[in-house]
């Protein structure tokens, strides 16, 4: 059995990004600057990162059957990831984003999820096999809910790690949290979750551990340009983000999520997870798009060696 597997159930969605100096106020039109068409979806960009870092990746998903859904396909092939539990729907399009940046990296964000909310626990049901013999089993909210908790917690009576990227953010059946092993949230999603503000380190902690609370047993709060908060039972740790100079913070959740279901099942520990996470995410800010915005490995590696002597 290959525990170093992972298998993601998620969300596709083509991406249309438009970059301009700012983002418009409501009933306004602002003209862009650039415009990139590349491919997106919370699982789908959390499964091509740890694809791209050396891990096996089996995605449980469903696409249109249009030219994005085609698209789709392709780059999963591309990059290794394979394709035999994507269903493929002719009766939908598939996911759609639009993205609207500004010259910071700032964005916002509308999805029409199409295809995605046909994910069925049918199509679970047919990755059985894969995620008995995976690490770990990641899972987002960009599919149907019932369908999410579904996989949750048949993985996890299997005997598999899962791990919930709670995004987009919504609040949590209290009997979910117990097949819960790590949960991602950011600032937002963490507040909306427990009912916390979480603004800063010291809420970020008090909302990991609501969440260890409930059942979780362990929560990642990530604070973008702040790092990430751990918490478990026995700890609650800082870890500062690298600082450098962003200008696309879109995709960057999904890529630290990638990256940590990889170093994780790479043999890394809890903690060197979250650093390997925190810094792949904070290279990506500093590109356009997501897909086109993930590092390669060794220059993940090459950054943390050059954080780690920059601090002795």
């Amino acid at each position: 059995m290959d525990k170093k597997m992972i298998t993601i159930v998620g969300a596709y969605n083509i991406g249309l990004f438009l970059k301009g100096q700012r983002l418009p106020s409501l009933g306004e039109s602002v003209t862009a600057d650039q415009f990139i068409e590349g491919a997106g979806g919370k699982g789908s960009n959390q499964a091509v990162t740890a694809a791209m870092f050396g891990t096996e990746i089996k995605f449980v998903a469903r696409v249109g059957s249009d030219s994005y859904g085609r698209y789709g396909l392709e780059m999963y092939e591309r990059v290794g990831i394979s394709t035999e539990f994507i269903t493929v729907d002719s009766s939908i399009h598939s996911g759609i984003s639009i993205i609207l940046i500004d010259k910071d990296g700032k964005n916002m964000i509308s999805v029409a999820l199409g295809a995605n909310l046909r994910l069925s626990k049918e199509d679970i049901d047919r990755a059985v096999p894969a995620i008995e013999k995976s690490m770990l089993a990641g899972f987002q909210f960009e599919n149907n809910l019932d369908t999410v908790l579904y996989g949750l917690r048949m993985a996890h009576e299997k005997g598999v790690s899962t791990f919930l990227d709670p995004a987009p953010a919504r609040k949590i059946p209290e009997d979910a949290y117990q097949y819960i092993d790590i949960i991602k949230p950011n600032e937002t999603e963490a507040s909306i979750i427990t009912g916390i503000k979480v603004d800063g380190v010291a809420s970020a902690e008090s909302a990991g551990r609501w969440l260890v609370k409930h059942g979780v047993k362990t929560a990642i709060v990530t604070l973008g340009e702040q790092g990430a908060v751990l918490v478990d039972s026995n700890t609650a740790r800082h870890f500062p983000a690298p600082a450098v100079k962003a200008i696309d913070s879109t995709g960057a959740g999904d890529i630290f999520s990638g990256a940590f279901m990889s170093a994780l099942a790479s043999g890394k520990t809890m903690s060197v997870s979250i650093e390997y996470a925190t810094a792949a995410a904070a290279i990506s800010t500093t590109r356009l798009g997501v897909i086109e915005s993930i590092p390669s490995r060794e220059e993940v590696d090459s950054f943390m060696d050059k954080l780690e002597k920059g601090n002795t």
